[in-house]
């Protein structure tokens, strides 16, 4: 199963967004063509992540079990997946022994 979240082309364009209104360059974005979102209020949501007993991780140690951070591509085939903040290896998944 392979899962992408944003395309690297999407996550570029985001990046670039990021980046310019770091830097206070705000007037290279179309925000003079951006909708308009009246009545906004912020509300939390289900995202895709994954959960699992980590090893080798830098600062969680082993053995432990996490929720990652949201999931932004995997690939069960490699057997990787990238979240917000890290790339993993994928072991077994939940339910099957292991090999």
């Amino acid at each position: 199963m392979k899962f992408a979240y944003l395309s690297a082309e999407d996550a570029q364009r985001l990046s670039a967004d990021l980046r310019s209104v770091e830097a206070g360059i705000t007037h290279t974005l179309s925000l003079h063509t951006a909708p308009i979102l009246e009545a906004h209020q912020m509300y939390s949501r289900r995202t895709a992540c994954l959960s699992g007993y980590v090893f080798g991780h830098p600062s969680l140690g082993d053995s432990r079990e996490i929720m990652t951070s949201q999931l932004m591509y995997m690939d069960t085939e490699v057997g990787i997946a990238r979240t917000l903040n890290r790339w993993y290896r994928l072991g077994h998944p939940a339910g099957t022994r292991k090999a």
